[in-house]
Parts: structure tokens; C-alpha cells; sequence
């Protein structure tokens, strides 16, 4: 399908005409299919990289630039910096004009949960975490009665215990509030998106279809075991297989992401791989580091600015949620641009950040529980950080790599993550002190 032929205003086909989006993805014409431009719900459960947000903005701009009735949007995040990235792009909506000869105008809300923010009614777009929603609920901010579509970013996370219940009555208020108005779910792959989409009274858009192909394998032996039964040497450079796998990656012209389960583990791991690929990097992009890096030190005088200047002129960076948004802004311009080949990072970065990389390496996929120690992660978790390998139009494919000791961890690996479907997700609302929260709340503010 062709994007000067769908259902929408003059000015916003030549938007994404002018931005260089000429057709849609399979997924994407299956969700036009399915009523997203006639104000449908819409559930979109498909793989990173594969357009989920192309149709949240479609469906948002067309509201807004209805003739009859002008509408809001509110795009909801599960984290705060997934917030900026999605506030910095729908800022580009500026150049549309509305018939009001005024153009399209974004605001963010995430931070102070005891304030009404009225003055975001001013805007056409709201961006807000799922927590900064739930306390402009509680504050009965007017504007909300005029909101007309609703997107869920990241709906998966309904299944988080500590996010998932705040996200979930959120959405149910949402729709007592205006029961006609459209929402846009948007979620990683998992087993019971129909479940989902039967909750939101949602058209169901389920697919595996990516831009680009993704290899999943785990390293053991030298070399990297792929599902498809094919094998892939790479040269031992280090003792530690994840530099050996960062430097082949550079040697291949790639960039690389890299996931740990912890901050203090993200740091060295960027310090190490930094020394080990720096002698790769040409003089011009070292030149070009430097200067992120003397942004990197004017941002903070505390350690962690100084730690990662360093790394960056390395090459490499690390990216947690220590960093303030200038570091993290920094971070993610220079992997974009190129000129940062590897980043280190908790799982947060999974969480919808645009910052794709030729190789993803899943170094920690156990995680500290206080209750039970470590435990392996969900596979929806380890779905969503492979997800990030393959960089659309500058990757002929994209590779996930675990890594394993021994031959039986292999086998594991492979069954219990590789191979494997994401699992089925499940409200959290049920516990006893979420449970308990949000009752009152309701009954306080009298929903």
C-alpha cells in the first residue's frame, strides 16, 4: 500500500512523502485493513523495527486534523526516556498545519505526580508515562475529557509487577472517561495478544514480519550456533567472548549492543570494550568522539560524566538510568551517527529506544530476585533485546547472540530462549498492594 493513497489529510501525506516514506510494511497495510484511519482500536502485536509507531502517528494526526471535530492524542511510555525520544520526533509534527493555520504542537509530562498540568491542554500531543497519567486522573486535569486517541507504547508491560497495574486501571479510565475514543495498543510479540485485544475491544494486527532479517544463535566454542542450524566462526581475541564478538562485529563494519543486568556491570563492560576496539577507530571519528566527549564532562561533574567521556573517546559508552538526559541524548546521537560503535546497557534500552545495532550480545540473562536470587529472564524479555539487532537500510541482517560456557548451557539456551515463544502475559492488578492502591485511589477521587 502507498502512502499518497491512504485515508488522510493533503498535508500529512506529504509530511511522510517529504521524510522519504513512500509505502508501508506488511504489518502496517494489515492495520489500515483493519479500520485504523475509521477510528477502529486497533492491537498491534508485532516485532521491533516493523513500524508500530508509523501507525500510532497516523492514527493521531488524523484526529487532530479532522475538520468537524479536531481531536488529542495521548502517547503513553512506560519509561522517561522513551518519553523524549517519542516527544523529540512528534515535535517534527510542527510543519503540519492545522485548519486553524496553527501547526501541530507536542508537550511531555513525566515528572511532579501531584499537579493537575492543566496548562498541557494547550497541545495536540501529549507524551506521558503511564504513572504521570494515572496522577493527572487522580487530579481531574479538564483537559482529558478531550482526549479522542489513546496509544499504549510498550502494552506488553501490563505484565510488570511493578508498572503493570498502574498501566492497566489507566487504560480502564481512560475509556470510561470517553468510551469513543480510539486506542492504539502497541506490544512486542507475545502468546495472548488476543486477549488483549478482546480487553480494548481492539482489531487484532498480529505478525512476525520484519524489515530485516534477524539471525538468533548462542556462542560457545569460538563460534555462533544459529537457530537455522548454520554456524558462524569468529576469531578469539580476548579471553572474554564478549570482546571477541565486539571486535568481529567492528571488523564487519557493524555496531554493537550490548545487554547486562546490572549499571555497575554496563560501566566495565563499556570501559573494557573500549580499549579493546580504540586502536580500530580512525583518527577523524576519534576526533569527532573527543568532542562528544568534552559535551559528555560539561553535563555533570560527578563520576559517572567522567567515566563514560572516557569511554566515549574510546568509542564505546554505557546507558542506564544514572544518566541525566544530556548524557543519554549524547549516547544516543553518537550511536546513530555512527561514530559510537558499542553501547553497554541494561534491559531499560530494550524498552522501545530506537537505537538498533548489527549485533546484539545478551551477556546477563539472569537476574537478581530478592525472593528467589537469580533467575532467568522471561522470554519476552530476551524477544525484545534481540529485536534491536538488524539497523533498517544499513544491515544486509541482524544478529542476537547469547553466550554459553559449556555444551549442555548451549543446548539450554537455545531451547529455553532461541527457539522459544514469548510467553503469555497477565494482568498484576490482582496483588494485594496494588490492589489496594488503586481502589482507594478510585474511591477518593470518585471514579
Amino acid at each position: 500500500m502507498k502512502v499518497k493513497d491512504l485515508n488522510l489529510p493533503a498535508s500529512i501525506i506529504q509530511f511522510y512523502l517529504d521524510s522519504g516514506i513512500t509505502g508501508l510494511y506488511p504489518p502496517q497495510d494489515e492495520a489500515i485493513d483493519s479500520g485504523l484511519l475509521e477510528n477502529k482500536n486497533i492491537m498491534a502485536a508485532i516485532p521491533t523495527a516493523s513500524g508500530k509507531t508509523l501507525l500510532a502517528e497516523f492514527a493521531m494526526l488524523k484526529s487532530i486534523l479532522d475538520d468537524k471535530k479536531p481531536g488529542k492524542a495521548l502517547y503513553i511510555v512506560p519509561l522517561r526516556a522513551l518519553a523524549s525520544e517519542k516527544y523529540d520526533r512528534f515535535r517534527s509534527f510542527e510543519s503540519i498545519m492545522k485548519s486553524s493555520g496553527r501547526p501541530v504542537s507536542t508537550g511531555i509530562a513525566t515528572g511532579d505526580f501531584d499537579s493537575r498540568d492543566d496548562w498541557l491542554g494547550q497541545f495536540d500531543i501529549i507524551v506521558a508515562t503511564s504513572e504521570k497519567v494515572d496522577s493527572l486522573l487522580r487530579n481531574r486535569s479538564r483537559w482529558m475529557e478531550e482526549i479522542t486517541v489513546v496509544v499504549a507504547d510498550e502494552v506488553h508491560l501490563i505484565d510488570s509487577p511493578g508498572r503493570g497495574p498502574t498501566l492497566e486501571i489507566v487504560l480502564a479510565k481512560l475509556r470510561q472517561i470517553n468510551p469513543n475514543m480510539q486506542m492504539i495498543a502497541l506490544s512486542a510479540t507475545i502468546g495472548n495478544a488476543d486477549e488483549i485485544a478482546k480487553w480494548l475491544d481492539a482489531a487484532l494486527v498480529v505478525s512476525e514480519w520484519r524489515p530485516i532479517i534477524l539471525k538468533e544463535g548462542v556462542f560457545f566454542g569460538n563460534a555462533i550456533n544459529f537457530s537455522d542450524l548454520s554456524q558462524r566462526e569468529v576469531k578469539e581475541r580476548s579471553r572474554d567472548a564478549t570482546i571477541s564478538l565486539v571486535v568481529d562485529t567492528l571488523a564487519e563494519g557493524g555496531q554493537c549492543l550490548i545487554f547486562e543486568s546490572s549499571r555497575k556491570n554496563t560501566e566495565g563492560m563499556a570501559q573494557r570494550a573500549g580499549t579493546a576496539i580504540s586502536s580500530l577507530i580512525s583518527g577523524e571519528i576519534k576526533d569527532k568522539l573527543k568532542i562528544v566527549a568534552d559535551e559528555v564532562r560539561e553535563t555533570s561533574e560527578v563520576d559517572t560524566a567522567r567515566k563514560l567521556a572516557l569511554c566515549i573517546e574510546n568509542g564505546s559508552a554505557f546507558h542506564h538510568a544514572g544518566l541525566i538526559s544530556e548524557q543519554r541524548k549524547l549516547v544516543e546521537g553518537g550511536f546513530r551517527n555512527g561514530i559510537i560503535k558499542v553501547i553497554s546497557a541494561t534491559p531499560t534500552l530494550s524498552a522501545g529506544l530506537n537505537l538498533p545495532a548489527r549485533r546484539v550480545i545478551i551477556k546477563g540473562y539472569r537476574r537478581y530476585d530478592a525472593s528467589f536470587g537469580l533467575t532467568p529472564i522471561p522470554v519476552l524479555e530476551y524477544k525484545q533485546m534481540a529485536g534491536r539487532a538488524g539497523r533498517p537500510r544499513l544491515d544486509p541482517y541482524g544478529e542476537s547472540v547469547l553466550i554459553a560456557k559449556t555444551y549442555d548451557e548451549l543446548e539450554e539456551l537455545t531451547q529455553q530462549y532461541v527457539l522459544a515463544k514469548a510467553e503469555n502475559i497477565w494482568s498484576k492488578l490482582g496483588s494485594e498492594n496494588a490492589l489496594r492502591t488503586h481502589i482507594l485511589s478510585t474511591i477518593a477521587t470518585g471514579f
